[in-house]
């Protein structure tokens, strides 16, 4: 056939279809032009974006319910400063709040639009626009710069995709991994990467929030087949917490299909034998501003963390390891053997996960007391600790994880230590005084 192509594409004409198709201007066979015609990809693996605990909005579960936690703004956010912890116990319970989609999104442009639907759509007001607004953007831009490809093969200008940069990019990898080789580069142009959000109610039981993800991603594929587009596998991108969600979903859930429609999971900062900075969140609270939104102190952050099971399964298995609390003048390093037991679920200790204090100090009720404790014991013992403890070990085959490894400039948390420092003080005011 004999035809040349139209740079400016201006003759595309709609089938009817999400596809446009890109007319030619028919020119004399003898001439012997050649036509170069740039298909749109068919075939779509959508990248469903799993946030951190605390990452996604919530509302209450009437209709179009009243928003409960929203990460749009700062000024939205320091209501919860002026919210103390009977309020926030009260507002944050995981058995009144739902997933709220209604969050801030950067609007699409109208090819995005017209191949993958809206962003709000695909979940993305349901994550934490602070934390994620503009991470998913530039997402979207890197895995559907087909057109930029296109462009730079076209005019021969030289530069290179952020795809193509990877082949030569220092990985810095610790382990196995390598670059990208030309040939998976050019097999990724072959196909389309849209990207999705999956918020889920960070508050519930993990497991819970695994089926719903279960019913999500069977929708997002099948909405693709009905804009027919070939669409088999999804590719799921993980931050924290959201990586135990996509764990229990790919390897727990095998019987909804779980590990046969995940391509592969990227995982970021996950927790993955759990955390003892869990425990001393729990405990303290959080320094800071980041503190006054989400609960300076042990009273705030105990009234909302002991009756949510999602963040509790956070804790440090007995995989993590024993020794890890530090607890000064006491030989013994906890946990010895089991930290359900020894620290998560020991009433008496002063070290105990929830303190018998904070679970009513206005209110001298022997009753209730016992009560919220059984409650919290419950929630520890058959939604917390099967949790861990089943999932240890079980990672999709396709995973790869990346984190900070600079301790000098950004420490973690291996260990929790406890120090007296009432007596010094005393010991310093006695000094002062002579």
């Amino acid at each position: 056939m004999g035809g040349s192509s139209k740079n400016d594409f201006d003759s595309d004409t709609s089938t009817g279809s999400d596809f446009h198709y890109y007319g030619l201007e028919m020119v004399e066979k003898k001439k012997n032009a050649k036509a170069i015609i740039y298909k749109t990809p068919d075939r779509v693996i959508p990248v469903v974006f799993l946030p951190g605990v605390m990452g996604s909005n919530l509302m209450s579960k009437e209709k179009d319910g009243d928003l409960i936690w929203r990460l749009d703004s700062i000024p939205g956010t320091l209501v919860w400063t002026t919210r103390g912890p009977a309020q926030r116990g009260k507002l944050l319970d995981p058995s009144n709040t739902f997933v709220d989609p209604r969050g801030a999104v950067q609007e699409e442009n109208m090819k995005e639009r017209r191949l993958f639907g809206s962003r709000t759509d695909r979940g993305w007001g349901e994550v934490g626009y602070m934390s994620y607004g503009d991470f998913l953007p530039w997402l979207q831009k890197v895995l559907n710069d087909n057109d930029e490809k296109q462009e730079n093969q076209q005019t021969g200008n030289g530069k290179l995709t952020a795809r193509e940069k990877l082949e030569n990019y220092n990985l810095n990898a610790e382990v196995g991994e390598t670059n990208l080789t030309t040939d998976e580069v050019n097999t990724s142009y072959k196909y389309l990467f849209p990207v999705h959000a999956a918020g889920y109610n960070w508050l519930a039981s993990n497991s819970e929030s695994a089926k719903n993800l279960s019913i999500r991603i069977t929708k997002i594929i099948n909405d693709y087949h009905s804009r027919g587009m070939k669409c088999e596998k999804v590719i799921l991108v993980t931050h924290s917490m959201g990586g135990l969600v996509a764990r229990h979903y790919s390897e727990m859930l095998k019987s909804n299909n779980g590990d046969s429609i995940v391509l592969g999971i990227v995982h970021g900062v996950m927790p993955d034998l759990g955390s003892p900075m869990a425990y001393k969140r729990m405990k303290m609270g959080e320094a800071g501003t980041t503190g006054l939104v989400i609960g300076a102190n042990g009273a705030e952050m105990t009234s909302v963390l002991a009756k949510a099971p999602g963040p509790l399964q956070l804790l440090p298995g007995v995989s993590y390891g024993m020794g890890w609390l530090h607890i000064e003048g006491k030989k013994e390093l906890l946990p010895e053997s089991d930290p359900y037991t020894e620290i998560y679920t020991n009433r008496t200790a002063w070290w105990t996960l929830r303190e018998e204090r904070f679970i009513s100090p206005n209110l001298d009720n022997s009753n209730f007391i016992n009560n919220e404790w059984l409650s919290y014991k419950d929630i520890i013992n058959f939604k917390v600790k099967p949790f861990i403890e089943e999932l240890n070990g079980h990672y999709h085959n396709n995973t790869y994880a990346f984190y900070g490894n600079d301790g000098a400039k950004y420490p973690s948390y291996a260990q929790v230590c406890w120090k007296d420092i009432s007596s010094k003080k005393h010991s310093d005011l006695d000094d002062a005084k002579l």
